[in-house]
């Protein structure tokens, strides 16, 4: 059976028990944010769209790291060892970046990728998302005790 993970104000079923999930010599290449919300339009009387109401407000993106290894040794030992997917839900704190709206704690999401070529260094990409409310951010990224 599957381990779920679960995030937010209650844990309903086991956690794998990880505290910190790490990711061992990535080199940051490219972050790409965006800006969501999901909507509820309200019609009038003649069908037309006359209200808004915008909720959920969250910013989702792409964090992109090359694959390399720091260590100055002659193997690509590290490298390959950081070639390893988060944890689901896992936390991730942008922190020191030059824009400070990027500079928060995010959740990573479904859809981190893995891409190796013979001709080029090995890339690892997370989704991550993070909500605009802070209380709801907080527990997006907060394991249940």
């Amino acid at each position: 059976m599957a381990t779920a993970v679960v995030r937010g104000k209650a844990q309903v079923s086991g956690i794998n028990g990880w505290t910190a999930d790490v990711i061992l010599y990535p080199s940051p290449t490219s972050v790409k944010l965006s800006h969501r919300f999901e909507e509820a339009v309200v019609k009038d009387n003649l069908g037309y769209d006359c209200a808004w109401r915008g909720y959920n407000e969250m910013i989702e993106g792409d964090l992109e790291m090359i694959l390399i290894d720091q260590t100055g040794s002659p193997t690509v030992a590290h490298a390959k060892a950081g070639a390893a997917f988060f944890a689901m839900f896992a936390t991730v704190t942008i922190s020191g970046c030059d824009v400070t709206a990027l500079n928060t704690t995010y959740q990573v999401i479904s859809g981190a990728e893995i891409t190796l070529k013979n001709t080029d260094t090995g890339v690892i990409s997370f989704k991550l998302r993070r909500y605009v409310d802070s209380t709801q951010n907080t527990l997006a990224v907060t394991t249940p005790s």
